[in-house]
């Protein structure tokens, strides 16, 4: 059987066909700074601070949809605060990209949102070849999320995926974590209502957003999960990457409770279902090239 896989490589090695159909090879590549950038160190500091305050056990526990009630509405195209719907991709004014940051952004095209968006040509590694989505975009999506809070870690279960993460509570990051999807992530409370995640050890495949912004190894991505009332939770995010950005800058996003029943359609990602979605939707709009044809 092995010789019989090799021997089927080899043919279409000689013959200068990929491996896997479709669109793979139109998927993104990592986002790879120019040399000495990863050697820089975090704007800002990893982990829990020292002397940590005591703080109360805030109940954020339940199922969390994004809240368009009036005034509370957050668009989710973009992490951009100044362009949520990204209308000015690249020149949002609250992203301090770095040169070669910006010019990857550019030369990406968004599955959806703004006037440069094509799905038919995008280049989301989501849509090509199903990378996980990372943390910030997988909140941009409209789908629901469930906190689950234990004294030893507090566990975000997400419908799309379906994917989870574990925040260990009050305790450290390792000295060395192995680069991953989702990095590892701690957590504390503070000021009696907000959960503080904290989170470092990322690879550098996933997107921050639907538009394309990358991240890289040195990803130190802030969360701050806050009550604001019985039926609002408002989520603040720090991107801290000194590898792509000249500074940490923030997004953020407001979600309600939600009583629909948690996880009533599994969101997977797959190809099929991508291509006969462009099949379906796409085809129609499409002039000249498509990186789903090719």
């Amino acid at each position: 059987m092995r010789a019989c896989l090799m021997s089927v490589v080899a043919l279409f090695t000689l013959i200068g066909l990929p491996l896997t159909a479709g669109a793979q090879a139109s998927a993104a590549a990592p986002a790879v700074p120019p040399p000495g950038y990863l050697d820089r160190p975090n704007y800002l500091p990893l982990g829990p601070p020292p002397n940590l305050p005591p703080s109360a056990v805030p109940d954020l526990s339940g199922d969390w949809a994004r809240d368009n009630r009036p005034g509370r509405q957050t668009n989710s195209q973009s992490l951009s605060v100044a362009d949520r719907g990204a209308q000015r991709r690249g020149k949002e004014g609250d992203i301090p990209y770095e040169p070669w940051a910006l010019d990857y952004t550019m030369k990406q095209v968004p599955p959806t949102g703004g006037p440069d968006s094509k799905f038919e040509l995008t280049t989301d590694p989501y849509i090509h070849t199903c990378e996980p989505l990372g943390v910030g975009r997988i909140h941009n999506y409209p789908a629901k999320y469930r906190l689950v809070q234990t004294p030893e870690a507090v566990y975000i279960l997400n419908e799309v995926g379906p994917q989870f993460r574990v925040v260990w509570l009050n305790t450290k990051h390792p000295a060395d974590p192995d680069p991953q999807y989702l990095g590892h992530s701690v957590g504390w409370y503070e000021n009696g209502d907000t959960l503080v995640v904290d989170s470092v050890g990322f690879n550098d495949r996933t997107w921050l957003d639907q538009q394309g912004h990358p991240h890289t190894e040195k990803l130190h991505f802030i969360e701050r999960y806050k009550r604001a009332d019985r039926d609002s939770l408002e989520l603040t995010m720090t991107i801290d990457d000194p590898g792509a950005y000249t500074k940490a800058w923030q997004g953020n996003l407001n979600f309600t409770t939600s009583n629909s029943g948690f996880l009533r359609y599994q969101w997977v990602c797959s190809r099929r279902d991508n291509y006969d979605h462009f099949e379906k939707v796409g085809a129609a709009g499409t002039v000249g090239d498509s990186s789903f044809k090719r």
